[in-house]
């Protein structure tokens, strides 16, 4: 293959179009190039029409106060939690995304469980990506994502309880129609920009 920064440059593609098995795998392979590039084709419309909806959306606005979620990321949490006083509280909005442990209460006894998993998964995958992209660049929410992974010795569940922290902070945004805390308003205006961006 040649030297490409970008798996699939030009070069690259001709010399995956080129490459020939003799066998089935030469019709997959074909397959597979031209699926990529008709959904690289929808892509530009659908970028489009996802940034006019942001950009009518307050809600997507704030959220892209913080520092490592944009439009669609943005976008695709909004589209999951609508209207954010339909949840009572950030409790309900956590369970709502699956992302609170289940319980397994005797009489006596609480046993907290793995993660509930309730709601849509991909709804929970959007909030996961949110976690990852915001830790990299918020100092409290990485340092909180280390305190439980060191004290609890798992980074699985580090990640969980992160999410959770995250969505009462997304909660709390929304409900009071606050920009995050940590904000970068250079950041935020240059993302903003690119919503009127045709």
């Amino acid at each position: 293959m040649p030297e490409s920064n970008d798996s699939f440059s030009e070069k690259r593609r001709t010399a995956i179009r080129n490459i020939r098995f003799n066998n089935q795998k030469d019709l997959v392979l074909r397959t597979m190039m031209d699926r990529l590039e008709f959904l690289e084709g929808q892509r530009d419309s659908l970028d489009m029409e996802i940034r006019k909806i942001a950009r009518d959306n307050e809600d997507v606005k704030l959220l892209m106060t913080i520092p490592g979620i944009d439009y669609y990321l943005a976008s695709l949490l909004s589209s999951y939690i609508g209207d954010v006083n339909r949840f009572p509280n950030a409790d309900r909005l956590a369970s709502f995304f699956g992302v609170i442990p289940e319980t397994r209460d005797s009489s006596t006894i609480k046993r907290r469980g793995h993660m509930s998993k309730e709601g849509a998964a991909t709804a929970r995958w959007a909030l996961s990506i949110a976690v990852d992209t915001v830790t990299l660049r918020n100092k409290p929410l990485k340092e909180y994502y280390n305190s439980v992974k060191n004290r609890k010795g798992s980074g699985k569940y580090a990640h969980i309880s992160t999410m959770r922290k995250l969505i009462r902070m997304i909660y709390t945004m929304l409900k009071e129609r606050k920009e995050w805390k940590y904000e970068n308003t250079a950041l935020t205006e240059s993302k903003l920009s690119r919503l009127d961006d045709d």
